[in-house]
């Protein structure tokens, strides 16, 4: 019997999976994953990718399960690896994530994209020196890579050196697309774009007015710094007014619990995350 000509193989999902996880349609790509993991159960490169799959999800467990399936099969399969490293990371196994990252450094310590995944890998497993050490060398290797820089920018975001963070993404957006044609595991979302910080307008953003006045007078940063400055105007003399009438102390008072109630809420309802 003829085999079912609609039906494709484990190479041709998992093209389509990867074209989708680079595009960060996740779901889809581990959609993909599943079908290429029922043509072949056992299938390395399809078990790495339902990882890479469930750990860009935020599902550690569930990647760490679908790497050990690859590692299994293929004990040194670079994405597994790597993946295995983040998971245990992400889920709180400190010794077991820096045990991986040294042990895949150590396959190969000429490899920029390895010294790049130990650097963000020992990072999440909350080690800095190292790796900041692990991504200065990667640029040191490959300094025409843009990935080293976003590298060596994530740790030093996370670092808070902020000069060193800005400079290294400049670098990276000067080099443009990668020009090394290897594929490699992507890195995490996070690496890739910069934190969002709505207070910081530069005069040259088109959208610095919504990020300073936000959806409305009271939502941005100045509408914030308004209440809060009418919360610590009027607190102050219904604290420290003893020579104030008391019914005028009082309506100061209500004023500024007023203002802090409003500065509170909008906060808390209108921020928009980093």
């Amino acid at each position: 019997m003829d085999a079912d000509p609609t039906r494709r193989s484990v190479e041709e999902y998992l093209q389509r999976a990867e074209m989708l996880y680079e595009l960060g349609q996740v779901l889809d790509a581990r959609a993909e994953a599943d079908a290429a993991l029922r043509v072949d159960p056992l299938d390395p490169d399809a078990n790495a990718m339902a990882a890479a799959c469930a750990l860009a999800a935020h599902d550690p467990d569930e990647a760490l399960t679908y790497a050990g399936a690859a590692l299994a099969n293929k004990p040194q399969h670079p994405r597994a690896m790597i993946t295995r490293g983040y998971a245990l990371a992400d889920a709180g196994r400190r010794d077991e994530a820096l045990q991986v990252a040294a042990s895949m450094l150590d396959l190969d310590r000429e490899s920029w994209q390895h010294h790049v995944h130990y650097a963000l890998i020992t990072r999440r497993a909350g080690a800095g020196q190292p790796a900041l050490d692990a991504a200065w060398n990667a640029v040191n290797l490959a300094p025409e890579q843009p990935r080293t820089h976003l590298a060596l920018a994530a740790i030093a975001e996370s670092l808070a050196m902020d000069d060193l963070a800005k400079r290294s993404r400049k670098a990276a957006a000067d080099l443009g697309p990668e020009q090394n044609g290897v594929p490699m595991p992507a890195m995490p979302a996070d690496v890739q774009r910069p934190p969002r910080r709505w207070v910081d307008a530069d005069p040259d953003d088109p959208e610095w007015r919504q990020k300073i006045y936000g959806t409305g007078i009271l939502h941005g940063a100045l509408g914030r710094s308004i209440l809060l400055g009418i919360a610590v105007a009027f607190a102050l003399p219904a604290l420290f007014g003893s020579m104030i009438d008391t019914g005028a102390r009082l309506f100061f008072a209500l004023i500024a619990v007023a203002a802090w109630v409003g500065w509170f809420t909008v906060l808390r309802r209108h921020r928009n995350p980093e």
